[in-house]
């Protein structure tokens, strides 16, 4: 995911958009270093490892969210199902 400064986001729309819809890419938006806004493609609704890695590791997480967060993985990876073998 690319981070772009709001107001050159706005200079470069057309282009932003273009890169998107052409090249799947998706941008946070930020003001004063701050994200306000992303940029994503239509029906995009997952995120690959590597993005989460990504996004937790510039969250800035108070210790009570950093535990919540643990405990809501823990509870995921409880819920899933073991994966069969397709072929036997």
């Amino acid at each position: 995911m690319k981070t772009v400064e709001a107001n050159k986001a706005a200079e470069n729309f057309t282009k932003c958009l273009s890169e998107v819809l052409a090249r799947q890419v998706s941008f946070k938006i930020v003001k004063e270093g701050v994200a306000c806004a992303y940029l994503v493609p239509a029906g995009e609704h997952k995120c690959d490892s590597h993005e989460l890695a990504e996004d937790l590791a510039s969250a800035e997480l108070s210790e009570e969210d950093r535990r919540a967060l643990g405990a809501a993985l823990r509870r995921g990876r409880k819920a899933l199902k073991p994966l069969k073998n397709p072929w036997g």
